[in-house]
């Protein structure tokens, strides 16, 4: 299998380990997909923070 060049990483402002320990298990993974600057980075930032302080 193949490294895919259109995948990129964005840092997270809540550790894996913050996030694990609140909700006591493993942590999942969200995908977000779409176009080209249609705000997929700005909305799971923001959605990342609310889920967090709601203890999601």
């Amino acid at each position: 299998m193949s490294k895919s060049n259109n995948i990129t990483w964005h840092d997270s402002e809540i550790t894996k380990e913050e996030r694990q320990q609140q909700n006591g298990h493993k942590s999942a993974v969200i995908w977000f997909t779409g176009l080209s600057v249609s705000g997929k980075s700005t909305v799971s930032v923001a959605l990342e923070k609310v889920l967090f302080n709601l203890g999601k």
